[in-house]
């Protein structure tokens, strides 16, 4: 048995303990242990921690104690671990915790597992308890929780949802200066495995933006800072409409948050006049999609006037009026139009083959309503293509309008446009709590365990959200000083990509004589360049010594 250096494609160097041995008359040799790179001294660091605790042993005996059948999660845990520090998301649990003295159980060790789970493994809370639980790193988590105790975390996260999202609002505040001037807002829809309505007053049929109404669902509604950190969620019964969820929303910016002035941003959804007055009454300011095609037809005309536009380029042009006292400013871009274009030909193909394979007259052989203009339907013939409504609609590709009441002293109109831009955040949020963190399908009945599944996901999505915020940070820093030295960068990296690296970083339990170390495995690039990131110090090699009893 003998240390072997060996070097990556990038030529680092790294030590591996390595044993031989023969297999039908052959000398071979294998790697047991991975023991860290040659410039971080990592093995005199194993050497010094082995000398120090235990017994001196030759590299025989050590080998001999090493079990690799025994592994436990750690890589995600570490991460988690000081981002819930860091966050505020330990120090409000154990507030929680405090306020309940009959506590049985570890309320912060719980939740800090399932907020971890969500990265490792996101499933049912019944699937972490009998499959990831007792994989988790005894030195970071806990396993001694039972079943009822993780449902009961669930019920207490439900009552103290409010308390949580302001204490954590507040800590961030603080520590980071949120920028709560510009909310963003939108609206989606989460599923439930089920079709039951009578446990509860969320679950309800509605309409799906996952096209699933075989399943009840619910509206969430997400609040983000301008950088996509989430301040705050609230949930509505599945079949509420997107513009009646605006008057909750409003009051938690101004009394819960403490926010005095904010620009509210939101998708054309959300685009009535009864809506924007709220805002107003509340003395808000807002930056809203206009839904251009619902105005009268005299105003259409003056805002699809190309002739009336500033072009800033050939492929961009930019025009401001006013509709009633507000600012309403149109955008007319090369490649809005050409996907314009593109969405309607599309819409168009689909047409053509439905009039050639039906050869009966029915105003509802087409039962999209937004496909019903094209069409002109006879009782005596077949349906054709109305190219007058075709034409028309071309006329209107490529152009996008947005109306605020924030004024022009202190938004230019470039900068209103902007702003409503950032909510592809919102897009991205929705993308990465339904996708990557699993927040649906919801496997939760009651209202109570389904606010508190919600509340959970949102304090996971605050992490990740972070370090998303991180990584394109230190990006836009090494591409500021790339571009200096011409150097072309390599492809982005995402939070999740780092995540799923650092899942594969484990502890392993080394078992000597009485006593069990516990040895880190190797930490990919990805998991490294996170952990820098965020400006964490590496973990040692030699996580913990303790003796076995």
């Amino acid at each position: 048995m003998y240390i072997r250096i060996t070097k990556n494609q990038k030529g680092d160097a790294y030590y591996h303990l390595v044993e031989s041995y023969r297999e039908q008359g052959k000398v071979k040799q294998r790697t047991l242990l991975s023991l860290g790179k040659v410039e971080d001294g990592k093995l005199e660091q194993l050497a010094e921690a082995i000398s120090k605790h235990l017994d001196t042993m030759t590299a025989v005996e050590f080998a001999k104690h090493v079990d690799v059948s025994q592994t436990y999660l750690y890589g995600p845990l570490y991460l988690l671990q000081r981002m819930a520090e860091r966050l505020g998301i330990e120090k409000i649990l154990k507030q929680i915790a405090s306020q309940h003295e009959r506590l049985t159980f570890d309320f912060y060790n719980i939740v800090f597992s399932l907020i971890a789970s969500r990265f490792i493994r996101p499933m049912s809370k019944l699937g972490f308890y009998e499959h990831i639980l007792d994989r988790l790193y005894p030195g970071i988590v806990s396993s001694d929780m039972d079943l009822q105790h993780i449902y009961r975390s669930m019920d207490l996260l439900s009552e103290h949802k409010e308390e949580i999202e302001q204490s954590l609002f507040f800590h961030q505040k603080d520590l980071f200066s949120l920028n709560v001037d510009v909310v963003l807002y939108d609206l989606t829809t989460l599923r439930f495995e089920s079709t039951r309505v009578d446990q509860g007053e969320l679950p309800r049929f509605g309409y799906s933006k996952e096209m699933r109404s075989d399943c009840t669902q619910l509206v969430f509604g997400l609040l983000t800072d301008t950088d996509g950190i989430p301040l705050g969620f609230e949930a509505f019964p599945g079949n509420t409409f997107e513009g009646k969820t605006l008057d909750g929303i409003v009051d938690k910016l101004h009394k819960k948050f403490n926010v005095r002035r904010f620009i509210f941003v939101a998708d054309r959804g959300l685009f009535s006049p009864k809506n924007l007055d709220y805002i107003r009454d509340s003395d808000g300011e807002f930056i809203v999609g206009l839904k251009m095609a619902t105005l009268e037809e005299n105003i259409q005309d003056n805002l699809y006037d190309i002739s009336r536009f500033v072009f800033l380029s050939d492929e961009l042009a930019i025009m401001e009026t006013t509709l009633d006292d507000d600012r309403c400013i149109v955008t007319w871009s090369k490649s809005r139009a050409e996907r314009d274009r593109k969405t309607r030909e599309d819409i168009l193909d689909k047409i053509r083959q439905k009039i050639s394979s039906k050869k009966v007259s029915s105003k509802k052989f087409i039962s999209n309503t937004n496909y019903q203009k094209y069409v002109l339907v006879y009782d005596d013939k077949p349906p054709v293509l109305n190219q007058a409504a075709i034409e028309a609609q071309a006329r209107k590709d490529g152009f996008f309008g947005i109306i605020s009441n924030v004024s022009a002293r202190q938004m230019s109109a470039g900068e209103l446009v902007a702003n409503y831009k950032q909510l592809w955040k919102i897009e991205d949020a929705f993308g990465e709590i339904k996708g990557p963190l699993k927040a649906r399908p919801i496997f939760h009945w009651t209202d109570s365990r389904i606010i508190g599944h919600l509340t959970l996901c949102f304090m996971a999505y605050l992490c990740e959200a972070h370090l998303t915020k991180a990584l394109r940070e230190k990006e836009s820093m090494l591409k500021s000083k790339s571009i200096d030295k011409g150097i072309l960068l390599h492809r982005s990296l995402t939070a999740m990509q780092a995540l799923e690296d650092l899942n594969s970083v484990l502890a392993i339990p080394v078992k000597i004589k009485n006593q069990c170390v516990w040895v880190r495995t190797d930490i990919p690039p990805n998991a490294t360049e996170l952990l820098r990131a965020m400006s964490m110090k590496i973990p040692p090699k030699i996580l913990m010594q303790k003796s076995e009893m």
